[in-house]
C-alpha cells in the first residue's frame, strides 16, 4: 500500500495504518528533529507529538506534497514549538556571506573526515548553525528534498532556502576547518558540500 492510501486509512481510524506510517517515516522524522533540536529527548518528544498530530489530522491531508514532506512539516512545527518553549530563538536572521577565499592544496575537511571517520565533528558543527540553516541543509543533503519542497515545508521562497543552504555550507566548512586544525580550506571543499 502506498503512503497516500495509508494516510487515508489513518483518517478512517485504522491504527495499523498509523503504525505503518511510523515504521516508514519515524527514522527520518527523528533524524530531522534531532538535527533541529540537538537533544535526543526533545527529538523523541517532537516525533511523538508529530505522529499524534498525523493521527489527528490525517483527514486533512490534501495530497499537495509527499506524505514524508507532510510528516516532516509536522515534525518541524513540533520542534519549533519545543524550541520556543525552552526559550531558544527558533528563527534567526541569515548571517552575512563569509567572503574569505581560502586556498590550500592540502586535504579538504571532508577528505580528512573520511580518512579518520569522525562524523561526530560534523554533527557538532551542524549544531552551531542557526536553526533555519541547519534545517534547510538537513532536508536538502540528508533527506534529498528539492528546494521547492523545502520552501513549501518552511513557508519561505525558494531563493531563501537556496541562500540558507549556501550560508550553511560555508559555515559548516569553516567550522570543520577550524575543528580539524587546518589553517585554510581548499576551494574544492565547496564542490563537496
Amino acid at each position: 500500500m502506498d503512503d497516500h492510501a495509508i494516510v487515508a486509512a489513518c483518517a478512517k481510524g485504522d491504527s495499523h495504518a498509523l503504525r505503518s506510517l511510523h515504521e516508514r517515516h519515524a527514522r527520518a522524522a527523528y533524524t530531522f528533529a534531532l538535527r533541529l533540536l540537538g537533544n535526543p529527548a526533545d527529538a523523541d518528544d517532537a516525533v511523538a507529538e508529530a505522529f499524534y498530530e498525523v493521527w489527528r489530522s490525517a483527514s486533512k491531508f490534501a495530497n499537495r506534497s509527499s506524505v514524508r514532506t507532510w510528516i516532516l512539516g509536522i515534525v518541524r512545527h513540533k520542534a519549533l514549538d519545543l524550541l520556543r518553549a525552552r526559550g531558544a530563538r527558533a528563527e534567526e536572521a541569515i548571517d552575512d556571506v563569509l567572503t574569505d577565499t581560502l586556498v590550500d592544496p592540502g586535504p579538504t575537511p571532508f577528505e580528512w573526515l573520511a580518512e579518520h571517520q569522525t562524523w561526530e565533528m560534523v554533527d557538532r558543527c551542524m549544531q552551531t548553525l542557526p536553526v533555519p540553516q541547519r534545517e534547510s541543509l538537513h532536508l536538502f543533503l540528508l533527506e534529498g528534498l528539492p528546494l521547492q519542497q523545502i520552501a513549501q515545508l518552511q513557508g519561505v521562497p525558494d531563493n531563501t532556502v537556496a541562500t540558507r543552504i549556501h550560508h550553511a555550507k560555508r559555515k559548516l566548512k569553516l567550522c570543520l576547518t577550524e575543528a580539524l586544525g587546518l589553517k585554510k580550506a581548499s576551494p574544492k571543499a565547496d564542490s563537496v558540500l
